[in-house]
C-alpha cells in the first residue's frame, strides 16, 4: 500500500493553495487533477501571467510521495506520478491527491483530485512577484524574502504528517538546510507522527 510505504499529509480546511496559469481560469471537469503549490515562487516556470487562490473546503489527505532528499533537492518518482494507474491507486486508498517534488528539484506541488467539493476558487488575478529568492552574492548569504502577497497557510494552519519511520532522520536533516523552500517552511511547525508499518 502507498500509505504504508510513504505516509500521508493532512492539509487542513481553509488552507490556501495557489495555481498558476497563462489563461483565464475556468473549472474543467475533464481534468483529473488540479496542480497547486504553497507559494508562487515554487512554480518552476513562474513567469505565468495569472495566479488562482484555491481554498480547501475540508481537510484533505494526500500521499507524501517523496522518496528522499539530496541536500535541498526533493526526490519523487516522476514517471509513476504521471501514470493513470497511480491516480487509481490513490483513490483506492481514499487519498485526495499527492505531494511530490516538481521534476526532482527543490520545489513541491500538491496535486488535488479535481472535485469541486474539495476546494473553491476565491480569487483570480494577475501574478505580482512580491518575493525575492535567497542568494550568496559576494560571499554574503541573503535569506529568501517570501513577500506579503501570497502567505504560506501552514504557518497559521499547520499540516499533520503520518510518515513511515524511515523518514525521521531524512526529515530532521532536511529541516536543517534552512527555510528557502516551501517544504522546509511547512515542516518547521508541522505535527509529525512517525509510525512503523502504517
Amino acid at each position: 500500500m502507498l500509505k504504508s510505504t510513504y505516509g500521508s499529509l493532512i492539509i487542513k480546511k481553509d488552507t490556501i493553495l495557489y495555481h498558476l496559469t497563462d489563461e483565464e481560469f475556468t473549472y474543467k471537469p475533464e481534468k483529473k487533477l488540479l496542480y497547486t503549490i504553497f507559494h508562487p515562487s515554487e512554480w518552476v516556470g513562474y513567469d505565468s501571467e495569472y495566479i488562482v487562490r484555491i481554498q480547501l473546503k475540508r481537510d484533505i489527505e494526500v500521499l507524501f510521495f517523496i522518496t528522499g532528499f539530496r541536500k535541498h533537492y526533493v526526490l519523487s518518482n516522476q514517471e509513476e506520478k504521471r501514470s493513470p494507474e497511480f491516480l487509481e491507486k490513490l483513490q483506492k486508498e481514499n487519498l485526495d491527491g499527492w505531494l511530490a517534488s516538481i521534476e526532482n528539484r527543490s520545489h513541491v506541488e500538491v496535486a488535488i483530485i479535481n472535485d469541486p467539493t474539495i476546494f473553491e476558487v476565491i480569487s483570480f488575478e494577475p501574478l505580482r512577484k512580491n518575493w525575492r529568492n535567497g542568494n550568496c552574492l559576494g560571499g554574503i548569504p541573503e535569506c529568501k524574502n517570501w513577500g506579503t502577497l501570497y502567505p504560506i497557510s501552514s504557518r497559521l494552519i499547520p499540516v499533520v504528517l503520518y510518515l513511515n519511520e524511515k523518514y525521521k532522520p531524512l526529515i530532521e536533516k532536511y529541516i536543517q538546510c534552512g527555510s528557502e523552500y516551501a517544504l522546509q517552511v511547512i515542516l518547521e511547525n508541522a505535527h509529525i507522527q512517525y509510525i512503523k508499518n502504517i
